[in-house]
């Protein structure tokens, strides 16, 4: 299954992943980015396009640890229920990998506690804290991507309100692609918050962006930022076609935005 179908009246089917309350392409824009996408024949994405506004060390903006929430209760809610959706396509035990983790993975409460679930973070503190890890590491992965881990260690990869903000994401998700499972899925999720000085620069200034390919999304939008996460799976190889779950509410919450891909090593 490379991208949806409707499989019931309130049911998508995304890859092999039944995401209940994802809304059908045909209501969501953004979702329909990744309907079918004319791929550039070569990554769009040139090194200043990936440069954020402050380029102070992230060492010294992630020191101290931030106990707050980045999305609204409804949106983190959505999000739950997606991982909910995700994690029962595969065993009660299957590893999870998260990625840019904090005090929270925003994973289902009942997690088998024989499942590996191995964060990585920032900061040790906010690691410490979170209830769904079984094991933690402090990394910077915009210093080094290369993950730890041996290949085929993981049926799931998750990357939560972050994707934003890294500046080497076709060479972070190459080895995502290298230590996930023959059909693991990687989901990477986002929803229109950010630290903006840390966000890269074609996240929030779509004019800096070599990938300004869409002259139908003008500015930093839902529907281009879906478009560049599916290009940085792309691009990065190893996957599948990616496909947008678009589990956002309603109008007046926070918009929230899977996008995922299957390993096709």
């Amino acid at each position: 299954m490379l991208h949806a179908v409707v499989a019931s009246a309130s049911s998508i089917l995304i890859h092999h992943v039944e995401v209940p309350h994802a809304r059908p392409f045909g209501e969501s824009r953004a979702a329909s980015r990744l309907v079918d996408p004319d791929w550039p024949a070569t990554s769009p994405f040139a090194p200043a396009d990936l440069r954020p506004l402050d380029a102070s060390p992230d060492r010294l903006f992630y020191l101290l640890p931030r106990f707050v929430q980045h999305v609204d209760d409804a949106a983190r809610r959505s999000l739950q229920r997606y991982y909910t959706a995700l994690f029962a396509t595969a065993e009660d035990d299957a590893p999870v990998l998260d990625l840019c983790s904090s005090w929270t993975s925003h994973f289902p409460e009942n997690l088998a506690p024989e499942r590996r679930v191995v964060a990585v973070g920032m900061n040790p503190l906010e690691l410490g804290k979170n209830p769904s890890a079984t094991e933690w590491r402090v990394q910077n992965l915009n210093d080094d991507p290369m993950l730890p881990y041996e290949d085929n260690s993981f049926a799931f990869v998750t990357c939560a309100l972050s994707i934003d903000y890294m500046t080497k994401p076709l060479a972070l998700l190459a080895e995502v692609a290298r230590v996930l499972r023959p059909g693991g899925v990687c989901a990477l999720s986002f929803s229109n918050r950010m630290f903006p000085t840390k966000a890269v620069a074609h996240w929030v200034d779509r004019r800096k962006s070599a990938a300004a390919v869409l002259s139908e999304d003008r500015g930093p939008s839902d529907n281009y930022h879906v478009w560049a996460v599916g290009a940085y799976l792309h691009f990065a190889g190893g996957f599948g076609p990616p496909a947008c779950a678009d589990v956002t509410i309603g109008a007046r919450t926070d918009p929230m935005f899977v996008v995922q891909a299957v390993a096709d090593k």
